[in-house]
């Protein structure tokens, strides 16, 4: 497939250099002229195209007042077969637990006030004109539970089937998706934030899976003890200066998050025909209840 010719069809560009430098499961980006990031989607399902994603950005860039960056659709295409996104790059350095541990605690400091007031900024936003992008996570749980329920459920085990429904006891007695609804980036990770020479924060990208939602959707990530992010400590901060949030309920949200991935793996096994997510997800289930065990005893 020559995507440089489709690039060029669709977005009426002239391209000297393409280069990929990411992709996802159903999504590819390149940096095309050493200038712009282009973004491009296959699909048969136009809903799973760049149409929000374009929508949100113009939104922000329209109505964000903040020296921080964000990607500013230049080009676009978007139908049933492919969806395009082009917009300039924006340079910076991507955040990561190595570069934020050799901060002085200063810098460290300005940081996290920086993320913070990012995330107010845009959790504040009057959000009605772009309403018809509201995610309801936990409506979204309950039909892929259903899902599960009406293929795989019968052939898991009783470990695994045990796991699933007491996730789902949870998500029934927990309150924590009656709090306040907002815009959100909702993949708020080191790896999508990029900061200057001087170590500030100067840029949020990747918006795909942005919508209204769960203002604890951007907190998950910040609140993360893995390799990739930085740890409970730094969220625990950023919820303290972002202020007027029940911080509690803000790790009880991301802990259930956790919980709840192995059961998502495997739904997305199930909805997209991958057996590898399956078996991933089902292998999750497997080393968590053994950790579980072990540490009881």
């Amino acid at each position: 497939m020559d995507i440089k010719k489709i690039i060029e069809e669709k977005c009426n560009i002239n391209i000297d250099s393409i280069k990929l430098i990411g992709k996802g499961y159903d999504s590819k980006a390149y940096i095309v002229n050493n200038e712009y990031v282009f973004k491009i989607k296959f699909s048969a399902n136009k809903k799973k195209g760049y149409e929000k994603e374009k929508v949100i950005y113009d939104f922000l860039n329209k109505k964000l007042n903040t020296s921080i960056k964000i990607p500013n659709i230049e080009y676009s295409f978007i139908s049933e077969e492919v969806s395009i996104l082009g917009y300039k790059e924006i340079k910076g350095t991507f955040l990561t637990p190595e570069i934020y541990f050799t901060l002085s605690k200063e810098n460290q400091e300005l940081l996290k006030q920086d993320i913070a007031i990012f995330l107010r900024q845009m959790h504040d936003l009057d959000y009605s004109e772009i309403s018809s992008y509201t995610i309801d996570n936990k409506q979204n749980v309950l039909e892929e539970y259903q899902l599960l329920r009406d293929t795989l459920y019968d052939s898991l085990t009783d470990t695994e089937k045990k796991y699933v429904e007491e996730f789902m006891q949870r998500l029934h007695s927990t309150t924590i998706f009656d709090g306040k609804k907002c815009l959100c980036h909702n993949d708020f990770s080191c790896n999508h934030l990029l900061l200057n020479d001087d170590n500030r924060l100067c840029g949020v990208i990747d918006f795909g899976d942005s919508g209204i939602i769960d203002e604890y959707c951007d907190f998950i990530y910040l609140l993360e003890d893995s390799e990739e992010e930085i740890g409970r400590v730094f969220g625990e901060d950023i919820l303290r200066l972002y202020g007027s949030i029940d911080i509690e309920k803000a790790k009880e949200y991301q802990d259930a998050v956790e919980q709840y991935y192995p059961i998502e793996t495997i739904v997305y096994g199930i909805k997209n025909n991958r057996p590898d997510f399956i078996e991933k997800g089902r292998k999750e289930i497997y080393i968590r209840t053994h950790k579980n065990e072990k540490l009881r005893k």
